[in-house]
């Protein structure tokens, strides 16, 4: 868990991250990565603080993290990462949260990024593709809303906790049951503003639990957008626009823009 107390004055930019797949000794994702980098370092104002929402690693390696944390350094803020399916919980947490030892615990976000504040969940399940959010979990959760009941609050996962349609990521967002029980969770705490995830490598807008939802798109790679109902479909990519998210409180109002990357 990481956090980082306090306030700051002016307009709230938090800079969302999403789906990088880095792999040890392989230029492309990196080269995209430091291409979103690049982009992101001429918002204005700057962003307050990055959020990672998962698969910051393809394969994980202590040397992937690394690689990830020095190209992020350019943008001088604080940066927070939750896991995806394609992470090593340790080697991530032991370079962005602080984790002195392999534990295997999740690795949940606390953090104030101005008015705002970030929590963060892990959804991850080791060795599945899919999402969970056990009651521990969801009883860490509680606990951490419950703390601050006024602040405006993002909560941030990495699997959807709804489906997009899109049958081959559906089968691997996260289960079911545990996304009613978020949902039920979330009624209780209205100064949730929005939720937002990562993981289906597109931009999509819906609503959970009665706000926006946003699935942050990649950095890396763009899956087609293909809705029919057969089984069995493969997953294909695209040459689409790349991207990240920008989440900005505005008047106490989160508003969430989606920013391309100029192509490389």
């Amino acid at each position: 868990m990481t956090g980082t107390a306090g306030h700051a004055s002016g307009p709230t930019l938090l800079l969302q991250l999403s789906d990088l797949h880095l792999r040890a000794g392989e230029n492309g994702p990196q080269e995209r990565l430091a291409r979103a980098v690049a982009a992101a370092a001429e918002l204005r104002p700057r962003p307050l603080a990055v959020l990672l929402s998962g698969d910051i690693a393809d394969e994980p390696s202590a040397e992937v993290y690394e690689q990830a944390h020095r190209t992020l350094d350019r943008l001088d803020c604080p940066i927070h990462a939750i896991p995806g399916n394609h992470d090593d919980r340790d080697l991530l947490a032991m370079r962005f949260a602080g984790r002195e030892h392999a534990s295997g615990a999740p690795v949940h976000v606390l953090a104030y990024v101005g008015a705002l504040r970030l929590v963060g969940c892990d959804t991850t399940v080791p060795g599945s593709p899919g999402g969970a959010l056990p009651p521990a979990q969801l009883d860490w959760l509680s606990r951490a809303l419950s703390d601050e009941p006024a602040r405006p609050t993002l909560v941030a996962l990495h699997h959807p906790p709804v489906a997009s349609g899109l049958r081959a990521m559906d089968a691997m967002s996260l289960d079911g049951g545990d996304a009613e029980a978020l949902e039920a969770l979330l009624a209780e705490h209205p100064q949730v503003l929005a939720v937002t995830c990562g993981h289906v490598h597109r931009t999509v807008a819906t609503s959970f639990a009665g706000r926006p939802l946003l699935f942050c798109p990649s950095t890396n790679s763009a899956l087609r957008l293909d809705l029919r109902e057969e089984e069995g479909l493969p997953l294909r990519f695209d040459e689409q626009p790349l991207g990240f998210a920008v989440h900005a409180l505005v008047d106490g109002r989160l508003v969430s823009h989606v920013q391309p990357l100029p192509v490389g």
